[in-house]
């Protein structure tokens, strides 16, 4: 028997983790774990590289108006031309199987001078793509600050409802010892034992699913934060981020002051201005090209070294009369490629209006939500205090406590989503200002 109590305490020690190895709680608030999530988060990263990307671009579209220089060098060995000897002219040299050597060596130079525009227009149009990309960097900022604060948010608002559970269980379990003390006393029934039994349950098992919900919001947070240390876990502070005491602005100045500060407007116009000057490198494939050229070529022979390098320069204008109908294919692309930005931007701004009606019509709704949760839990307090001073003095029931309790926990519970639901407006009605 001894043996196997041993043994049983073995396995549960090595099925066990050890202390060391479970994550430590880091206690973060808002503005740390925003921080933390604009150093680490990948979407940053994502961004950056994109902007150099697009910056690259640009310089890349610039070469065109730079020269070229090309060196190239030569090796052949083969078969010679059938030609008559030079010490015996009756007599042919050379054929299939008199194989000879030859090298050369050589230079060229490029340099396009003139194309009527295309090459302008291409640098435009990298450019503004570089300025649209560019202002892409503060859209990612203001996602992630908003993908942090509503998981924050979420997490304070079950970190709460694991309060509201936590005291409901120790209030039940309070009742369900009055209820044991009056049966033992013969003072109550004995049915409001097991009544007070089964609230008692009901409470933890409310408690364990508050607390499921706490820990799969803290994991939401980590995943919005980019968290990546394994051996630490965020942990928030349980007090709400304050909110302004003011009501939102007016919705005319909450509409002009967005399309003022929204970063995807800018980057629109931006994708506009680019689309265009793609248009005009399209129409400007049509033009003639002027270029300069260069060259220069040694070819000595297998034993003689004595041929002199020759070279050639010149000007030449080109001009592709029909291409088979590429120019006007990229113009076509080109001019649906301005129609969807423009559309694009319009969209947004139809739906801008709508957006921030919306967010400043929930801020006022749930202002007045928090406030009358707040005089709901006020009253259903006063109304549990009253039934367990009945109670305790023999006068109330089991009813009416589990009714005074259950008014309790569902008043604190509406409070923290009234609060919840406040906070995380607010939250939507900075993002669609563009507010950092």
């Amino acid at each position: 028997m001894r043996l196997a109590w041993l043994s049983f305490a073995l396995a549960l020690s090595l099925a066990a983790p050890p202390a060391s190895a479970q994550p430590q709680g880091d206690t973060l608030t808002l503005e740390r774990a925003i921080q933390i999530a604009l150093a680490q988060q990948p979407q940053i990263r994502q961004t950056r590289a994109a902007i150099d990307a697009a910056n690259a671009r640009v310089d890349l579209a610039k070469t065109a108006r730079n020269p070229t220089v090309t060196l190239s060098a030569s090796a052949d060995y083969g078969s010679s031309p059938v030609r008559p000897c030079a010490d015996d002219p009756t007599k042919s040299c050379g054929g299939f199987f008199d194989p000879t050597a030859s090298t050369g060596l050589g230079a060229r130079a490029d340099w396009k001078i003139y194309d009527f525009g295309q090459t302008s227009a291409n640098i435009r149009a990298a450019r503004l793509s570089a300025e649209a990309t560019a202002a892409t960097a503060t859209t990612t900022t203001l996602d992630i600050r908003t993908d942090v604060e509503t998981a924050f948010l979420e997490a304070v608002a079950r970190r709460r409802l694991v309060e509201v559970a936590e005291t409901t269980v120790k209030s039940e379990d309070t009742h369900l010892d009055q209820a044991k003390k009056f049966v033992a006393a013969q003072a109550k029934d004995p049915i409001e034992v097991a009544q007070a039994q089964a609230r008692a349950a009901n409470a933890r098992s409310t408690l364990a699913q508050a607390q499921s919900a706490e820990a799969i919001a803290l994991a939401n947070l980590r995943a919005a934060i980019g968290w990546l240390d394994a051996t630490h876990s965020p942990v928030v502070t349980p007090e709400w981020p304050t909110p302004p005491a003011a009501e939102p602005a007016p919705l005319v100045a909450l509409v002009e002051a967005s399309r003022k500060q929204r970063p995807e407007i800018l980057q629109l116009d931006k994708e506009i201005a680019a689309s265009e000057a793609s248009l005009d490198a399209a129409i400007a494939e049509r033009r003639p090209t002027l270029s300069a050229s260069a060259s220069t070529q040694w070819n000595p022979g297998e034993s003689d070294w004595s041929p002199q390098p020759s070279w050639s320069a010149g000007l030449t204008l080109s001009w592709s009369l029909f291409d088979g109908g590429r120019a006007s294919a990229n113009q076509k692309i080109a001019r649906a490629n301005v129609t969807g930005a423009q559309a694009q931007r319009d969209a947004l701004l139809v739906s801008l209006t709508s957006q921030l009606d919306a967010a400043r019509a929930q801020i006022i709704a749930n202002r007045a939500n928090v406030s009358a949760s707040n005089e709901a839990v006020a009253a259903a307090r006063a109304q549990l205090q009253l039934a367990e001073g009945r109670y305790a003095q023999g006068l109330g029931s089991q009813i009416e406590l589990a009714d005074a309790q259950t008014a309790v926990t569902t008043a604190e519970g509406n409070l923290v989503q009234a609060q919840w639901q406040l906070a995380e407006a607010w939250a939507n009605l900075h993002r669609q200002l563009g507010e950092t």
